[in-house]
């Protein structure tokens, strides 16, 4: 179960994101925040899932992901996913750690 403090920065993020031209995107927190073994020294490891990211993944989108992420939380590690990516890909561990283990935060409404 994640933090509700851990799923309010999230979607922070993902809100500063639209704001920022990524559309609606979600997240897929995995790692210790979502298996409950997290202590104060722990990353917010996310998946950012969005079919912007299913066509070629740019430095300039990293970079975005990267800034915005250290401006809201920095303890936030974004990995930028495609949308067709993360439902039909099977040869990536992290994104099927991700499916087995995360928790999805979708955007505030």
């Amino acid at each position: 179960m994640v933090d509700a403090s851990v799923e309010k920065s999230v979607k922070n993020y993902l809100k500063k994101l639209k704001e920022a031209g990524y559309g609606e995107c979600y997240a897929v927190v995995y790692g210790s925040h979502a298996t409950g073994s997290a202590d104060s020294w722990s990353d917010i490891d996310i998946l950012v899932v969005s079919p912007l990211f299913d066509r070629e993944i740019k430095r300039g989108d990293i970079n975005t992901l990267w800034r915005i992420a250290a401006e809201t939380d920095s303890r936030i590690e974004p990995v930028p996913v495609g949308k067709i990516q993360y439902a039909s890909d099977d040869g990536n561990a992290l994104i099927e750690l991700a499916r087995r283990g995360g928790h999805i935060v979708k955007p505030a409404a």
